[in-house]
């Protein structure tokens, strides 16, 4: 059985992964900032390799999800280094099991369509996905396997760090929950405005999404690096999928392709 090289390139993150029989085998995370040369992304191919104890031999294909326009060739350049063949880039364009009903579809990133072949293949529809990343971004998938839209706010982490940024006298907390909603000192203040603030945005976003849909039962599912903190304080959120979009990677090259990775 080989593995499927999927290379989920993020604004704030890389992550390389293998996935074998769309089992998550072993990943690496590189800083999507600063840029670096070719060469050191294909190093950390190989140390991934490592890790896992494949072959490069093991590896069948290679499959790009990308919000970072400027990364992408360097990363297709890697895989043609490796493997001497291009990889499948996901975008719009390919004739996936999803109709997507965004006005312009090329907008949708490529993340939030995995996140939709995914989810649809773990999960029962209707579907909201909750991807807190960089931005925090809900997608709407119907019964139909439409993708309808979504939301997109600012992430937890984003936000934090430009209040931070912004305002001198306000110190860096971590994201945790506090133990009381009113703050008596800043830390806590801070805290219960972030992760309780974050909430009831996800949580209210969520009722206003469901009732403008008409939908009442609805499968929602959290992913991303925050997701397991965060959902397990929401009152809609059911399930957590740390590896949803590279799932959906694993799908969608197995839906153009085949195969059995």
């Amino acid at each position: 059985m080989s593995d499927l090289l999927c290379i989920d390139i993020g604004n704030t993150n890389i992550c390389a992964a293998l996935m074998r029989d769309k089992i998550l085998s072993a990943e690496i995370r590189i800083p999507s900032h600063p840029l670096l040369q070719t060469e050191d992304y294909t190093s950390a191919i190989r140390e991934l390799l490592i890790k896992a104890k494949r072959r490069k031999e093991n590896v069948q294909a290679c499959i790009i999800s990308s919000v970072v326009p400027q990364l992408t060739p360097a990363f297709i350049q890697v895989c043609k280094i490796l493997y001497s063949k291009d990889p499948l880039i996901v975008d719009h364009t390919l004739p996936l099991d999803l109709t997507i009903r965004y006005d312009d579809p090329s907008e949708v990133g490529a993340d939030r369509i995995c996140n939709a072949v995914g989810a649809l293949e773990r999960y029962a529809a209707p579907i909201i996905v909750v991807d807190m990343g960089t931005a925090t971004t809900f997608d709407v998938v119907s019964e139909q396997h439409e993708y309808l839209g979504g939301v997109i706010m600012p992430g937890l982490e984003t936000a934090g760090r430009d209040l931070f940024e912004r305002a001198a006298r306000l110190p860096k907390v971590q994201f945790d929950f506090p133990e009381k909603i009113i703050g008596t000192n800043t830390r806590e203040s801070l805290q219960a405005g972030l992760m309780w603030g974050t909430i009831d945005q996800i949580d209210g976003l969520i009722e206003r999404i469901c009732r403008e849909w008409g939908k009442d039962k609805v499968s929602i599912i959290a992913t991303g690096g925050l997701s397991t903190v965060i959902a397990a304080h929401s009152r809609h959120i059911r399930h957590v999928d740390k590896t949803l979009t590279l799932f959906g990677m694993a799908c969608i090259y197995e839906q153009l392709c085949g195969g059995n990775t």
